[in-house]
């Protein structure tokens, strides 16, 4: 008596216990959205750091571009076009345009384009994934011998680019400002 107990228990157990189709969906449902969560947020994660990446890459192309114009002979700022520039280690140059009202917007008749390709997923033979940085130089004589100021030039570099990540597409702009003496302040 004692075993068929035993198995009348384990019969209702076994019968009770079971996972029914509708509970397996209901899981596989919760399971997929979960997993397109997390995809999502994956693939939102990698725009914001390639967007991080162009950010970097333009204005450290800028900063450099700017300290080699800080360094560089002091009449040479004075030049149409900036010599002895370098990028990614080739010689370089960079015209310089007419000061506008408004450096930062720039003006469309007067400016002129220094169009830069920049490598930056390291593929030499592709160029159709290179970033291309628009680059605007001014140079603003700020001599003013009445106050005190003696030979000095206020540089004044503004880029742009574009960002796209097939979904939405980011113009980006930024201004960088030095001013140069006629004796070097490193």
């Amino acid at each position: 008596m004692a075993n068929r107990q035993k198995n009348k228990r384990f019969n209702t157990l076994s019968e009770n216990s079971g996972v029914t189709l509708v509970e397996i969906m209901v899981a596989m449902v919760i399971l997929g959205f979960s997993g397109l969560a997390l995809l999502s947020g994956l693939m939102q994660s990698r725009r914001y750091t390639e967007l991080a990446i162009h950010e970097n890459t333009a204005l450290t192309i800028g900063q450099g571009y700017i300290e080699q114009m800080k360094n560089m002979e002091f009449a040479s700022l004075d030049q149409a076009v900036l010599p002895t520039l370098f990028h990614e280690g080739v010689a370089d140059t960079l015209s310089v345009s007419p000061l506008p009202a408004d450096p930062t917007v720039g003006n469309a008749g007067t400016d002129i384009t220094n169009n830069k390709l920049i490598d930056i997923k390291n593929t030499p033979g592709d160029t159709t994934d290179d970033m291309s940085l628009d680059v605007f130089v001014y140079i603003q004589d700020v001599t003013d011998e009445a106050n005190g100021i003696g030979q000095a030039r206020r540089i004044i570099l503004r880029y742009e680019y574009t960002f796209s990540d097939g979904s939405r597409t980011i113009n980006n702009s930024d201004t960088l400002y030095a001013i140069r003496s006629e004796v070097p302040t490193f």
